[in-house]
C-alpha cells in the first residue's frame, strides 16, 4: 500500500520506519491538542536533527533565520554549540527562529518529529500493603544549561504535577528475571542508589508483610547510596525496616556530604568489616543479590563482588538466576550496555489502544525530600523532587507484589507502561 506525501508516493513500510508518528496517524482524526499532548516530543530534551534544520530553512521567511538554519544543518560545530546554549528542542526552535511562526504545517511535524515514547517508572509497593493502589518514586528533573532559563523533564514533570482525579494512561508489562526467592530463608543483599530503592521498597514491604504473619526469614542487608544526609531519601522507611527486623542492617554512603570524602556503594562494600558480612551472601548456595541503579553502578558492584569472593561465585549467582538487576540500561551477555527504557513505565498518552486510563485516586506530597544534584557536564542545575504518586492497581484476585521490575508473587510479573 502506498500513500501520497507532498506529491510523492511513499510505501507504508517506509513511513513506519522513517516517520512513525505519521504512520500511527494514517486514517485517524488528529487534533492539534491531542497530537502535542500525547504523541509529539515537543518538550523532550532531544535536539532536532540536522536534516530538519535544512528542511526548516526553506520555510523561514527571514533571511537571517534561513542562513542560520542552513549553517546548523551543515556545520556540526555550530550545531553542537547551539545545542549547548539553547537545547534546540522542537519547542525551542520557534523561539529561536521567529520567522517560522505560522509557516510549519502539522503534516511537516508529523513526518519530522520523533514519537513521545513511553517512560518507565518503578512500582515501589507490595499489593497486600497498599491494596488497589500503586506507589511510584518519581524524580522531577529540573535543570539549566547555564543561563537563567530552567527546563524540565517531560514525563517526570507531568507525573509530579498530576492531581487527585486526573486521568493517566498506562499499562503493566512483565519481566521474569526480577523476583523474590522461593526460599524464605535465603540470605539477601540489596544494593541501590536514590530512586533505585523503589523495587527494593516493594520487596521489603513484602518481607514486612510476611513477618507480620509470623513467617521466619533469612538475613537481609541493604547497601544504599545517596548524595547527602540532608536529602534523607527513604531514611524513615529504612530505619523502620531495620527496627522491625525486615532488614538485618543497612550500610549507607554519601557522594556529596559536606566536609566528607565522596563515597559510593562500591567503596563501602570494600570496607573490611562490611565485606565480611556481604561476602558470605554472595558465595552462599542460596543467596540472592539485587542491584538497582545505573548500568555503570551494576558493573562496578559485580566487579567488587568478584574481588570479595571470586568470578566463579558471581557467575554462579547469574547462571542460577540469583543475581537480579534493574538498571538504567540493559546488559547483554557480554556485559555491555544496551540503551532502553526501564522495566516499568508510565506514559501519559491517551490514544494507545492497549493501555488503560485510570484516575489518580490519591497523591502524597509529604514523603521524601527535595535535593540538589548534578548530572551531565552541560547541566548546571537539577532538582530531584521525590513524590510517591499512587495509581489504581490492576484488578486481579491473585496476591501480587509488583516491584520496579514488576515482580508478582504468583510468578506472573508485570510492569506499568
Amino acid at each position: 500500500m502506498y500513500v501520497t506525501l507532498e506529491n510523492e508516493e511513499v510505501s507504508l513500510a517506509e513511513i513506519a520506519v522513517t516517520s512513525p508518528i505519521l504512520y500511527d496517524n494514517i486514517d485517524q482524526l488528529v487534533s492539534v491538542e491531542s497530537f502535542f499532548k500525547t504523541q509529539a516530543s515537543m518538550e523532550a530534551p532531544i535536539p532536532i536533527p540536522t536534516q530538519s534544520c535544512l528542511d526548516l530553512a526553506s520555510l523561514a521567511t527571514s533571511a537571517k533565520d534561513n542562513a542560520l538554519l542552513k549553517d546548523l544543518g551543515s556545520n556540526k560545530a555550530e550545531y553542537d554549540k547551539m545545542i549547548s546554549l539553547y537545547g534546540m528542542k522542537w519547542m525551542d526552535v520557534f523561539n529561536i527562529f521567529p520567522s517560522l511562526s505560522g509557516q510549519v504545517t502539522l503534516s511537516f511535524l508529523l513526518s519530522s518529529m520523533k514519537m513521545n515514547h513511553p517512560r518507565s517508572y518503578s512500582i515501589a509497593s507490595y499489593k497486600a500493603r497498599v491494596g488497589s493502589e500503586l506507589d511510584l518514586a518519581v524524580g522531577s528533573f529540573i535543570y539549566s544549561r547555564g543561563g537563567s532559563r530552567k527546563e524540565v523533564g517531560v514525563c517526570s514533570n507531568f507525573l509530579t504535577n498530576v492531581n487527585e482525579g486526573d486521568e493517566i494512561t498506562f499499562k503493566i508489562e512483565s519481566n521474569p528475571s526480577f523476583h523474590y526467592p522461593l526460599d524464605p530463608n535465603a540470605p539477601l543483599l540489596f544494593i541501590c542508589t536514590g530512586t533505585g530503592f523503589a523495587p527494593i521498597r516493594g520487596l521489603l514491604q513484602m518481607r514486612s508483610y510476611y513477618r507480620s504473619r509470623g513467617e521466619k526469614m533469612g538475613t537481609a542487608y541493604l547497601v544504599f547510596g545517596s548524595r547527602s544526609k540532608r536529602e534523607g531519601l527513604f531514611e524513615d522507611e529504612i530505619e523502620k525496616f531495620i527496627n522491625e527486623g525486615t532488614l538485618t542492617d543497612a550500610y549507607k554512603c554519601y557522594s556529596r556530604e559536606p566536609g566528607m570524602k565522596k563515597q559510593y556503594t562500591t567503596d563501602i562494600m570494600k570496607n573490611e568489616e562490611i565485606e565480611q558480612v556481604l561476602a558470605p551472601i554472595v558465595s552462599s548456595l542460596n543467596g540472592h543479590v539485587y542491584i538497582c541503579g545505573s548500568a555503570h553502578m551494576y558493573e562496578m558492584c559485580t566487579s567488587v563482588m568478584i574481588e570479595m569472593t571470586s568470578k566463579f561465585h558471581v557467575l554462579k549467582l547469574n547462571e542460577e538466576g540469583r543475581l537480579h538487576c534493574d538498571v538504567f540500561g540493559a546488559l547483554n551477555p557480554a556485559g555491555s550496555v544496551i540503551a532502553r527504557s526501564r522495566s516499568a513505565s508510565i506514559n501519559e498518552g491517551s490514544n494507545l489502544p492497549s493501555r488503560r486510563r485510570n484516575r489518580v485516586r490519591s497523591r502524597k506530597t509529604k514523603a521524601y525530600r527535595h535535593s540538589t544534584t548534578a548530572s551531565a557536564s552541560d547541566i548546571d542545575i537539577s532538582l530531584l523532587n521525590l513524590k510517591p504518586v499512587k495509581l489504581p492497581a490492576k484488578k486481579d484476585d491473585r496476591l501480587s507484589s509488583i516491584t520496579k521490575m514488576g515482580y508478582r508473587v504468583a510468578r506472573e510479573r508485570e510492569r506499568v507502561v
